[in-house]
């Protein structure tokens, strides 16, 4: 269910901020508390937020951190913070925008500007890669942080590539010019993750970057009247149908995302694109052997935007209910697990990347994880799409159908972007829906 604004700001204002400063000593009477924690048991899982609680646990005396996943968590959520009780601190796919406006998060900058565990001249927000909390700020406050660090990649298998003879392309020409010798050579090029059309939006708004300046690919991002009727995106989303509709395995659009990535994972098909929790959520899928690599999505002879910008940024958010009996206490808990030394434990374990600023530096990585920091310092700037977390029926009523009906050829590039912007439209008329002011392009850090 989406929770329904006016329901949402008629609730009671957020609990008032408690006193400054963050970090519990283990003498502190009020340490003899319970934390709840709730996290998404994604393709991370939640072991590692378990560990992480009970060291917090040993370091905090008298505090214990509740700490429970599941995968449909976001559901088991909604009833309690519309009973005003939420759990502390949690990591869900909720309705955050609403839940900011109607003041029912809590602000975490008391605790962003407080000495960071294990680095005391630096504040916690210093500790962070640049950028990394702009998605939830609203009235100069930040309600959310991510434990994190995304890109949007093409992986493959090294090792298949060198038995081929494929090299890893550089241009769009390149890239769909190895898609049709693969085929050739007998293997699908692209495994996608059908069932779950969602999944072609990052390609998609990659390959629009690739061809236009930021300037208008942000346009779309602050819900501009007729952004998404622009000539390039039109373009961008017929290259993306010719995409699936020419290279991906045949069958994958009845496929959830496990199913085809097992298919990657066996080598009957080449290549996913898929975020950097790909190897974590099919570890147990990846025959020994497998040599595990990425590059980004190539860049588009003649386009006009930036050939080495990223689509990344923070992921798995986290934040704290201002209706939580705890909000201080959580916010430190969300301190320590973004830390050096926690993020140290999360990049070695879970074999992906941390928000936390130099978390790889020095560690013994995957070469896997490796080659994406390789993508990640190879590039200019990173960009983010928001669209998703701040037009939630858009996102789920409009652009995810839309989605299926291009990729599986049902609609042209022209319907497609039609069908984006009368729903954008609707959301730009409708009073319930939160519009923040335009973002523009942000500032490089």
């Amino acid at each position: 269910m989406t929770l329904r604004p006016r329901l949402l700001l008629g609730l009671a204002a957020a609990t008032a901020l408690l006193p400054s400063g963050c970090t519990l000593r283990p003498d502190d009477p009020r340490a003899g508390v319970t934390v709840e924690a709730a996290v998404f048991e994604g393709g991370f899982g939640i072991e590692w937020h378990k560990s992480l609680a009970r060291r917090y646990e040993r370091s905090h005396p008298g505090t214990h951190i509740n700490l429970w996943g599941d995968p449909r968590v976001d559901e088991k959520l909604k009833p309690r913070v519309l009973r005003r009780d939420p759990p502390d601190v949690a990591s869900a796919s909720l309705p955050v925008w609403k839940l900011i406006v109607a003041g029912k998060l809590y602000p975490l900058d008391e605790a962003l500007d407080s000495p960071a565990y294990g680095n005391p001249s630096k504040t916690w927000r210093q500790t962070l890669v640049p950028g990394v909390l702009g998605d939830f700020r609203y009235k100069g406050k930040t309600y959310a942080v991510p434990s994190a660090l995304g890109a949007w990649v093409c992986w493959y298998d090294k090792r298949q590539f060198r038995k081929h003879g494929w090299g890893v392309p550089a241009t769009w020409s390149e890239f769909t010019a190895l898609c049709d010798k693969m085929k050739a050579d007998g293997v699908a090029p692209l495994a996608f993750q059908g069932k779950y059309p969602g999944y072609a939006w990052s390609t998609l708004l990659s390959i629009y970057q690739r061809l236009v300046p930021f300037e208008r690919w942000y346009a779309m991002q602050d819900l501009r009247r007729g952004a998404f009727l622009d000539p390039d995106f039109i373009r961008a989303s017929r290259m993306m149908q010719d995409l699936a509709v020419r290279h991906f395995q045949p069958g994958a659009m009845a496929m959830t995302h496990t199913e085809s990535q097992m298919e990657w994972a066996n080598g009957r098909a080449a290549m996913v694109f898929c975020g950097l929790w790909l190897k974590n959520e099919m570890k147990e899928a990846i025959p020994d052997g497998f040599e595990m690599a990425c590059f980004p999505v190539p860049m588009v002879e003649g386009g006009k935007g930036d050939p080495k910008a990223l689509y990344g940024g923070g992921a798995e958010n986290f934040y704290v209910f201002a209706d939580a009996k705890r909000p201080r206490e959580a916010s430190d808990f969300l301190k320590y697990l973004l830390s050096m030394e926690s993020s140290h434990s999360y990049v070695q374990r879970l074999d992906t990347l941390s928000p936390v600023a130099g978390s790889t530096d020095g560690l013994a990585i995957s070469p896997a994880l490796q080659s994406a920091v390789d993508v990640l310092r190879g590039s200019s700037r990173i960009f983010q799409d928001r669209i998703g977390s701040l037009y939630l029926e858009f996102n789920s009523s409009v652009l995810q159908d839309a989605q299926a009906d291009l990729l599986a050829g049902r609609c042209t590039p022209e319907a497609f972007a039609k069908r984006l912007e009368a729903g954008a439209e609707a959301a730009r008329r409708n009073p319930d829906v939160y519009k923040p002011a335009p973002m523009g392009v942000p500032a490089l850090q």
